[in-house]
């Protein structure tokens, strides 16, 4: 391959790859669980902070767990702002707050049980808190909002690359068939060096597909001043 048409071959390229992932974006609805890629870290961490009442059920004016949890869900499978996402689950999570889950949420944050029962007990009898009671719910709502925001950066990044590894597989898949097609017979193709080029062409697509443009206008800058020099 000539230099002058590497910024054609890498925008090519790059096409390839964005096809990619609009190929997968077409296929979330049929394959749902793409979209739910990254919330089983969220879940954990969520049920972890929507306990039962001992021996009581789920607290009273409180949405279970399992609606607090299909409720997040669908703020992720719809792609609702991080941020907002965030803020939410904080405030389900005080909602579920109650006397007789407190305790199991004191040691899910460290904070002290008897303090946190107390805080509890206060906001369902609508009494104001103590310094000592605010204090305490302070620590409990900014460790929830660390527990929280750990979690979904982590379920981020499991997403991110989950489906940038999907759009690999089919950019990979997409070149091979071009590969294929372009040859003719597989007798020629397979364990060839088109194969290997297809492939290669596959794996680079989706790493090339946001700076497509950006490689392809530097090069094509730098072809035209080294031939401008030349002359």
């Amino acid at each position: 391959m000539i230099l002058s048409n590497l910024p054609q071959a890498i925008t090519a390229i790059g096409g390839l790859g964005t096809a990619a992932f609009g190929l997968l974006e077409a296929v979330k609805p049929v394959f749902p669980g793409i979209n739910h890629m990254g919330f089983g870290r969220i879940r954990a961490t969520v049920s972890g902070l929507t306990p039962d009442e001992a021996g009581a059920g789920q607290p009273l004016n409180a949405l279970p767990q399992a609606n607090v949890l299909e409720s997040l869900l669908a703020n992720w499978v719809n792609g609702t702002d991080l941020g907002s996402q965030k803020s939410i689950a904080k405030s389900l999570i005080k909602l579920h707050l109650s006397a007789g889950n407190a305790a199991a949420l004191a040691a899910k944050t460290n904070v002290d049980p008897a303090l946190l029962t107390a805080v509890a007990q206060s906001i369902a009898s609508a009494t104001a808190l103590t310094q000592q009671h605010g204090d305490a719910y302070a620590r409990f709502d900014l460790i929830v909002t660390a527990l929280l925001d750990e979690a979904y950066q982590q379920a981020d990044q499991v997403y991110r690359n989950s489906t940038r590894a999907l759009a690999a597989l089919i950019a990979v898949g997409l070149a091979f068939v071009g590969g294929l097609s372009l040859i003719g017979s597989w007798g020629a193709y397979w364990w060839k060096p088109d194969m290997f080029l297809a492939l290669l062409v596959g794996l680079l697509a989706t790493p090339l597909a946001p700076i497509a443009k950006d490689i392809s206008s530097a090069l094509s800058t730098a072809v035209n001043t080294m031939q401008a020099v030349k002359k």
